[in-house]
């Protein structure tokens, strides 16, 4: 039993109404790609971010922080200072009017020249940094989305069923499925009320599975995670189309009662066990392809990033290698001196070599794979910090 047509187009305007509502924390797939491509060839763009665990939170930490972060902003904006301070004024007067309820972390792109205010919150402390620049200063909100991948959790009952989406580290419900009631009259017998119960157990588990396959797909969910009671878990895992049933991760218990906190948190473990499978499965593959259209080794996945040839790009989070940068043509190297033999330009010396593959990755319009778990780590080890699955 699926849900009837006037169910579905409730379900649809209830998730356009919960993601164009300010402060729903869901970034499409192209919402990276498309702040990272946003260029204003006047005024400077803002970038903003703020820490707001409950001790920025305290008194006034948090204004304190983000007066010294316009300060810089005001001293990095040259002949564009009005327009920046125009823009930071937009960000404090948004602060003012109301901090995020929750989250730890909170991040704005601001330039009214070319139509652009964003606000974006996380539940990961973010770094106090702002830049000036002619384009969105993403890469942090890039770790994080990719430490936070898009999760529909779904808590199931035969008396309602709740769905919750999460990325970047918060989790936010977004749809209720009441089950349909039953009335069982005193004139039937035991056996004929346990088989109308267990029938509204199974139309519930195949309406939520409708409803999971509806919501997975409009919020672009990469993973699910369910909890379910044992009498509706196979009805329900059965019903879902083989393109959901795919992007199951696992279940987990939780009552369906539970806070949207309490959700997280039990969910947690299960996410962090499906990202760090998700790893090594990128891993696995990189391995598999060697041989066509993957390389591996910091110097040969460089050579593939300057081609522009990068599908996805593997990088250890955690380490930090210094390079070099041929300012004229952007190619990266490991030389951190002398001329880039390509081109015979000069080499100019970069602290981190990561964070320039990362920004050129995202450029090029590559997925990103940062490696956090033991296991991924020990793969990617032997091949040294960088990897890539090529295009062509």
């Amino acid at each position: 039993m699926s849900l009837d047509p006037k169910e579905r187009d409730a379900l649809l305007a209830e998730l356009r109404r919960r993601t164009t509502t300010p402060g729903f924390h869901f970034l499409d797939s192209d919402h990276l790609s498309r702040l990272n491509e946003a260029r204003s060839t006047g005024a400077p763009i803002v970038s903003l971010y703020l820490e707001m665990t409950p001790e920025a939170r305290l008194g006034t930490t948090w204004k304190t922080t983000l007066k010294d972060l316009i300060d810089r902003a005001l001293e990095d904006a040259g002949d564009h200072k009005k327009a920046v301070q125009a823009e930071c004024e937009r960000i404090s007067d948004a602060l003012e009017a109301g901090l995020p309820r929750t989250g730890r972390g909170v991040v704005f792109f601001a330039c009214e020249e070319i139509g652009l205010f964003e606000q974006l919150g996380t539940a990961i402390a973010l770094p106090n940094e702002v830049h000036v620049t002619d384009n969105p200063y993403v890469r942090p909100l890039a770790r994080v989305r990719d430490e936070n991948d898009r999760f529909v959790i779904a808590l199931l009952s035969a008396h309602k069923s709740r769905f919750f989406f999460a990325q970047i580290g918060l989790v936010e419900e977004v749809y209720e499925l009441e089950g349909e009631e039953v009335f069982v009259t005193d004139l039937v017998s035991k056996d004929q009320k346990q088989d109308r119960k267990a029938k509204r157990r199974r139309q519930q588990a195949a309406r939520s599975a409708h409803a999971l396959e509806l919501i997975t797909k409009t919020l672009e969910a990469r993973h699910v995670l369910y909890s379910a009671p044992a009498d509706m878990e196979a009805d329900f895992l059965d019903k879902l189309n083989q393109q959901t049933r795919e992007k199951v991760g696992g279940g987990f218990a939780c009552d369906t009662e539970a806070t949207t906190a309490e959700v997280s948190d039990a969910a947690e473990p299960s996410q962090r066990e499906v990202e760090a499978r998700e790893e090594v499965e990128t891993l696995e593959r990189v391995q598999e392809l060697l041989s066509s259209r993957a390389v591996a080794g910091l110097d040969d996945t460089l050579d593939m990033l300057n081609q522009q040839r990068v599908m996805t790009l593997v990088v250890d989070d955690a380490q930090t290698i210094p390079g070099g940068i041929d300012a004229a043509s952007g190619m990266l190297t490991t030389q951190t001196e002398g001329t880039y033999d390509a081109t015979g330009g000069e080499i100019s010396a970069v602290p981190d070599l990561i964070e320039l593959m990362l920004d050129k990755a995202m450029e090029q319009g590559a997925s990103l794979e940062l490696v956090h778990s033991d296991a991924a780590r020990e793969a990617l080890a032997a091949h040294g910090p960088a990897a890539a699955i090529l295009r062509f």
